[in-house]
């Protein structure tokens, strides 16, 4: 199947030294692409569990759920101190002794995704460098201990929690990357520093979503704004196409 019009939500990475053939782009552009930033700190673990946590700063619920369990939750990230010291210990290729956890509960919200009386429990952890100095994220008992930590570090906000969990699934950056295509586990698709945003994503001179190749564009994270639950990159991507169709059969 041929098309005049391929919009690429795959990172910059992927899309242009994975999926494109080699020698139709310029050297200068793939040079840039290929030394993007494509770092990543981030683990995700999905948890089952037969319990909602019973945060100690709150009241017990016997019964159902509570406000705090409706939100978003952070644990350990209590000071500017700690934030700190767990993205250093990431810096030197290790995992956050003490990582920082943004936990959600969708089953809260939506009965439908766990059985009764059960949850899903999403946690979000960093820092977990893609690059470890020490220890592998394939080894299995590397792997159980790093999330044993972050359950650990849970039980002392909410006792218990560790014996709720049914089963829980981690993916790493490494895990991130084969399960996804998410190039260096990196899930905004390259690192949202000031070098990498507005006119210098995904590289410099290429913002508005076209690439050097015509008819090809950018639709993903790796475009301008960058990642986050918006769509804006598509959206923007898509008027940019259609005014390529528009401009193109009115000359």
């Amino acid at each position: 199947m041929h098309s005049s019009v391929i919009l690429s939500n795959a990172t910059p990475y992927r899309t242009f030294l994975e999926l494109v053939p080699q020698n139709v782009l310029p050297e200068d552009f793939l040079c840039a692409i290929r030394n993007s930033d494509y770092s990543s700190g981030t683990t995700k673990i999905n948890l089952a569990v037969d319990a909602l946590p019973q945060f100690q700063c709150c009241k017990p619920t016997v019964s159902g759920s509570g406000p705090e369990h409706v939100g978003t939750i952070h644990i350990g990230a209590e000071s500017m101190e700690e934030i700190d010291v767990a993205c250093r210990d990431a810096l030197i290729g290790i995992p956050s002794k003490r990582p920082l956890i943004e936990m959600t509960i969708p089953s809260v919200l939506d009965k439908t995704i766990s059985p009764p009386g059960k949850h899903v429990i999403n946690l979000f952890v960093q820092y977990t460098p893609y690059n470890l100095s020490e220890g592998s994220w394939s080894d299995p008992k590397f792997r159980e201990s790093f999330a044993q930590r972050c359950f650990s570090l849970i039980d002392e906000y909410a006792p218990g929690f560790s014996s709720s969990i049914v089963g829980y699934e981690m993916l790493t950056p490494p895990d991130l990357e084969k399960e996804f295509g998410l190039t260096g586990g990196n899930i905004f698709h390259g690192a949202m520093g000031l070098g990498a945003l507005f006119l210098m994503r995904p590289v410099k001179g290429w913002s508005d979503y076209r690439t050097p190749l015509k008819g090809l564009y950018l639709c993903g994270s790796g475009a301008h704004p960058g990642g986050g639950v918006m769509g804006a990159p598509g959206r923007n991507s898509a008027h940019v196409v259609l005014e390529d169709i528009k401009n193109s059969r009115t000359t």
